[in-house]
Formats: C-alpha cells, sequence, structure tokens
C-alpha cells in the first residue's frame, strides 16, 4: 500500500506540473488496487489517495483573521522601471524572477505536519475559511513529513488545458479558480480539478533564509512550487513566459523577489506592499471603439481630470462606455497633444476592474476637443499647473468653486470620513444649492432647518430625522477618522491611524503642524507626505473640531508596553494568531516588527531554546527572549 501510495502522488504530481507519466487508464487501475486493499486491510493510511475525497459541505464560509498580512505587489508596466527597482535598492543581491500567477492566493498552515488551516487573501487582514475545500485539492497534501509550524502562501489556480471543459460556462481561469475555492461543497471544489502553486513561505526551514532553498524544501515535502530562475534578463523572461505556458498557467505578469529574505524583511513594508518583491504586469486584452467627447470631472481639491466618453463596448460582461485619462500629462502622451471626436481608442481593464485607455489613432475628419478655459461646475476660470509627481493637471482657480466644497462635503460624509449615513452627495447638492450649509461646520447646525426639510420635495419627517440623528451621533467619533475626514492630500486611514500614534489629541496634532515638524522622521511618513500635512489649509478642520468629541483609544494604566518594539516567532499557545497578540501588544503603545534587528527590544518564542534563525539573531543582539506568559505579565490583556 505504501508503494503505491508513493507512484500515484508521484504521478499525480507530475500531472499537475504539466508532465503526465501515464494515462488516465494506468493511474485508475492502480488506484482501484488499492481501493480493494484497503478495504481487505480495514484502514487507509495518511497519505492515500482515496483519503482525499472526504467530502465537506458548509453553511458559509467564515472569515478568519490572517497569522500574517497577505499584502499586494507594488506593480509597473515598464521593463526597465522594473529591473531598476532592484538594481537601486539592492544592487549585487541575488534575485529570483517567476510568473505572476492569475488565480487566487491562498495561505495554508502546518502544525505537527498536519493541516489545519487553509485562507484565502480576502483583504490582506482578514480572508475567508476554505480548508474544507483544500482537503480535496491533488496538489494539497493533507499531511506532510514537518513536525515544526510551517505556512505558505501560494496561489489555487486551473490550467488551461482543465479549463477547457468550462470555458463555455466561465469566462477565464481565474474566474473560475475562485468561484471553485470558494464553493461551500467540496465535491464541487474537488471536479474542479484546480492546483495549489506554492511561491512562498511565510514560517518554516528557519535554518536558512534563502529564498530558492525554501522553494526546495517544499518541493520535498510534496508541494509544487513556481518555475523560477536565478538570472533577470529579457531571456529569463521570455523562458519563464514559454515555461508556463508549457506548464499550462494562467499568468498576467511576473514577480521578481531577493533570495535573501532576511534582507527582504530588513526593507520593510507599505500599508499596502512589501518592499522585498516587485510585479511586472503584461497589458490587459484591448478593445477598439470610438471617441465621442472628453468629459471633465472636478475633484475636491480643484483637480479636473479628463474622462473620455466612447461607444459601448463588453468587456467581460460590463458594458462600458467611459474611462479616466488621469490628467493632461497621459492625455497628451496617449493623443500626441490633440484630440478629436470620431478618433479611434483602445480600452482595456486594469487589474480586470478599471476601464483604461492603452492606444490612441486620430481620424482627420472629425471635430476638435480643446481643455475647457473654465470650470464646468462653477465657470471660474481654468490653468494648468505642474503637480507634486511632475505631471500636469488642469485646476479651478476659484476659491468659492462649488464643486469643490461638494466634494470636500462628500469626502467628510463618506466612508472614508466620519461615514454619516444618508448623506449622498445628491443630498449634499440639494442641502448646499438651498444655503444651509456653506462650510463644513454648518453640517452641525442642519437641525435649525428641520421644520423646512421635512416639507421639501423627496423628504420626509422619519428620512430627515434618519439623517438628523446620523449628523449627531457622527459627533462621536476618533482622532483618526476626524484626520482622514479633512481631506489632506494622500492622507487616508493608513496614514491617520499611524498619526494617532504619534500624537494623542487634534491639539498636539496641530501643534506640530504650526511648528512645521518633519513627519517623515516617524516610521511609514515620506517627505512629500510630510509636506502634505504641514501645508494643508486648516482652516475648516479647526472650525468643526469644536462639535465632536473623541473616543479615547484605552492602554493599559502600567504602559509598560508603550515604545517597546517586540518581534513575534514561532508557534502560538494562548492567542488565536500572530495578528491577535500584535493587537494587543499596539493598544498597548507597543509596535511589532517582522524581523529582528537592533531595534527591536523582545523576541517572542514560546520555545526559547529553539535554534531558528530569529533566535540566533537575537542571542547575537542580545535581545531578550520571552515567551506569551512573560508578555501577558507586562499587563493584563
Amino acid at each position: 500500500m505504501e508503494e503505491i501510495i508513493k507512484q500515484l502522488n508521484e504521478w499525480t504530481k507530475l500531472y499537475d506540473e504539466g508532465h503526465p507519466a501515464v494515462s488516465d487508464k494506468e493511474w485508475d487501475e492502480l488506484y482501484f488496487k488499492l481501493v480493494a486493499m484497503e478495504k481487505e486491510a480495514g484502514f487507509s493510511l495518511p497519505e492515500s489517495p482515496t483519503r482525499k475525497i472526504n467530502y465537506e459541505i458548509v453553511s458559509s464560509l467564515k472569515k478568519v483573521q490572517h497569522n500574517h498580512l497577505m499584502l499586494s505587489l507594488a506593480k509597473t508596466k515598464n521593463w526597465a522601471d522594473f529591473v531598476n527597482y532592484f538594481s537601486n535598492i539592492g544592487s549585487g543581491k541575488d534575485i529570483v524572477l517567476m510568473p505572476k500567477l492569475d488565480g487566487l492566493t491562498c495561505s495554508l498552515r502546518y502544525i505537527n505536519g498536519e493541516l489545519v488551516s487553509a485562507e484565502t487573501r480576502g483583504n490582506g487582514q482578514e480572508g475567508e475559511d476554505i480548508l474544507h475545500n483544500a482537503k480535496v485539492i491533488d496538489s494539497i497534501p493533507n499531511k506532510i513529513d514537518y513536525k515544526d509550524e510551517l505556512i505558505i502562501d501560494g496561489e489555487v489556480i486551473c490550467t488551461y488545458k482543465n479549463f477547457e471543459n468550462w470555458n463555455e460556462e466561465f469566462r477565464n481561469p481565474r474566474n473560475f479558480a475562485a468561484g471553485s475555492i470558494r464553493s461551500l461543497d467540496s465535491k464541487v471544489c474537488a471536479k474542479r480539478n484546480l492546483s495549489f502553486i506554492c511561491w512562498n513561505v511565510i514560517i518554516g526551514f528557519e535554518e536558512n533564509s534563502s529564498f530558492i532553498y525554501k522553494l526546495g524544501k517544499l518541493n520535498k515535502l510534496g508541494f509544487i512550487t513556481v518555475p523560477w530562475v536565478s538570472t533577470f534578463d529579457l531571456d529569463a523572461k521570455e523562458y519563464i513566459i514559454e515555461k508556463s505556458k508549457e506548464l499550462s498557467y494562467p499568468i498576467d505578469g511576473l514577480v521578481a523577489r531577493f533570495d535573501d529574505l532576511a534582507f527582504g524583511r530588513d526593507l520593510g513594508e507599505t500599508a499596502h506592499h512589501p518592499k522585498s518583491a516587485y510585479a511586472f504586469k503584461f497589458y490587459d486584452e484591448e478593445y477598439e471603439t470610438i471617441l465621442r467627447g472628453i468629459d471633465w470631472s472636478l475633484g475636491r481639491t480643484g483637480v479636473l481630470t479628463p474622462i473620455a466618453c466612447f461607444d459601448p463596448i463588453d468587456i467581460d460582461g460590463t458594458v462600458i462606455t467611459k474611462a479616466s485619462l488621469h490628467n493632461l500629462s497621459i492625455l497628451n502622451e496617449l493623443s500626441g497633444g490633440y484630440q478629436n471626436v470620431g478618433d479611434k481608442l483602445y480600452i482595456y481593464k486594469a487589474n480586470q476592474i478599471i476601464p483604461q485607455a492603452s492606444r490612441w489613432e486620430h481620424q482627420s475628419d472629425g471635430i476638435e476637443l480643446s481643455v475647457p478655459l473654465v470650470c464646468p461646475v462653477c465657470g471660474g476660470a481654468t490653468k494648468i499647473q505642474v503637480s507634486d509627481s511632475g505631471t500636469n493637471v488642469l485646476v479651478c482657480t476659484n476659491p468659492a468653486c462649488q464643486g469643490k466644497f461638494l466634494n470636500k462635503l462628500d469626502h467628510f460624509c463618506g466612508t472614508k470620513g466620519l461615514d454619516i449615513k444618508g448623506l449622498s452627495l445628491a443630498t449634499l447638492e440639494k442641502i448646499y444649492n438651498w444655503g444651509w450649509v456653506n462650510t463644513l461646520a454648518d453640517l452641525y447646525n442642519l437641525k435649525n432647518y428641520r421644520d423646512i426639510w421635512i416639507n421639501k420635495p423627496g423628504f420626509g419627517i422619519a428620512s430627515v430625522d434618519k439623517i438628523l440623528n446620523a449628523i449627531e451621533n457622527s459627533k462621536d467619533t476618533t482622532l483618526e477618522s476626524f484626520i482622514s475626514a479633512i481631506g489632506i492630500p494622500t492622507i487616508g486611514k493608513t496614514i491617520s491611524k499611524e498619526i494617532i500614534k504619534y500624537v494623542p489629541t487634534y491639539e498636539n496634532f496641530r501643534e506640530l503642524i504650526l511648528e512645521k515638524f518633519d513627519w517623515s522622521t516617524y516610521d511609514g511618513f515620506g517627505i512629500i507626505t510630510s509636506d502634505f500635512i504641514n501645508n494643508f489649509d486648516y482652516t475648516e478642520a479647526d472650525n468643526v473640531f469644536p462639535y465632536l468629541s473623541f473616543k479615547k483609544i484605552e492602554h493599559n494604566q502600567t504602559n509598560q508596553l508603550n515604545g517597546k518594539t517586540f518581534c513575534i516567532t514561532g508557534t502560538l499557545k494562548t492567542f488565536k494568531n500572530r495578528a491577535e497578540l500584535q493587537n494587543k501588544i499596539e493598544s498597548a503603545g507597543g509596535k511589532v516588527v517582522s524581523a529582528v534587528s537592533a531595534k527591536v527590544d523582545y523576541l517572542i518564542n514560546n520555545n526559547i531554546d529553539s535554534t531558528s534563525s530569529k533566535n540566533l539573531a537575537a542571542r547575537k543582539l542580545n535581545i531578550p527572549i520571552i515567551s506569551e506568559e512573560e508578555v501577558k505579565k507586562f499587563l493584563t490583556f
């Protein structure tokens, strides 16, 4: 039985890699021989392919917090930028090039050799539990010969070869794979012949920090790993593309990363992506259409964005009639500096979501279009100016432009601001035209107009009171939400969350701005971000501030974690996962990083005697290694 299981699993692995060694008939004959032997013996061995078919139906996919951040990748469509990125930040370091698989990113976790969790990427912090389906994918072993904790990230894909049986029913392999792995019935998933391709080790094989070494260890455990090369040139690019075609893998680009994982961790990460890897994205399929005009959309900062309007086209089941042209620089680069009604446009969906124009072909007999000299919203004069990123943008120069204010008001009330339910842009336009709101602070005086408002067309007592209650409730907010709501360029919820780590009150925040504080001295802030914070006009914010009451962030009374930096490794016992422990530490004023360095105050590892790379680094730097229980002694969680 052991010999047959080993042979069947090897044949399955070769099949998934695109190199079938035997016919389906030969595989089936040996498989059914195994079934008969297991029936006679009265048991089956752990790695038997017969044990894979243990179908499970769940009522819903549970949301789960990841034990590590599953970030996106920074991307480019320019090959020179792709290559230069690595030479600029890590000259001389070995680079690994591999395909960017077009499927659904998932993470697997093994404890004592057993698969204990499988999760979709979701938003990077929270995903969905798909363990019931992972257990029936042949390329995901349920048991492995590795006793330490192992966490690996990879891609669930459907090969083009397998997709041929489904392409009349589904649009592309990616949507097919994503829908299949998220099925509530694992029997449905099992029929879809999905594959799991590993492309990263998060925890495991700590004796070596080489990315290539860790992929090799995964191969030996029976996993399929992403094809890779350790060269970084156009020949390598063509090799990966051809290899992916040979394996029938759907890909939408290439990914390069540093082989030295410790070096990559030291580079750090943004809220969106790690700095140790970069993606080169292929262009998507183009669709030809005819330009009918250009609209100009006004943003809250006064920038007018050109929007191409064209004949309807169907892209992946969605009818598209408009696409952003971003700014004057991109518009002129695409069109050559002039635009005519009737020009041919080529449109694609960037990342399968956002309509973009990729090419522009002029027709000689169309009406010429020009950049507007006045704002289409307020009629004020426009001008061309250079933005901070060096691009030409068209702006409305009228400081009293109602379009600017309405967009600012809409942002303040929206989900990226104070999230005041019921105040849609359409409603805000009405109350603005009635003369009731001319500043952000005026929102909190709208109750004075209640008796008039309830008699306005389209409103009534119930709807008006609902809006007024939402406005009243928005007074009880957080400093983080308020800073995000006031509309500082580039400052959203992520940066706002970082700001409040350093300034506990709005008064403290304004004091630092008046001093022209250099925010780039803090982690996560750059010079441009610092300038945006310091140069913003806070008149409106200062006027609305007295109406609000900020919720206090509860810190432990001992404050013993304030200013302390922690690194977490190994298996946790008390906490569900690392994310939970990290949240507890950060809520008490501490900081959690992913790599051991001289800046770390404590390494948390329940196995203090471990010879892992992080433990060895901590000992070398004289950093105390403590357990979960010792962390809990700092304060009462």
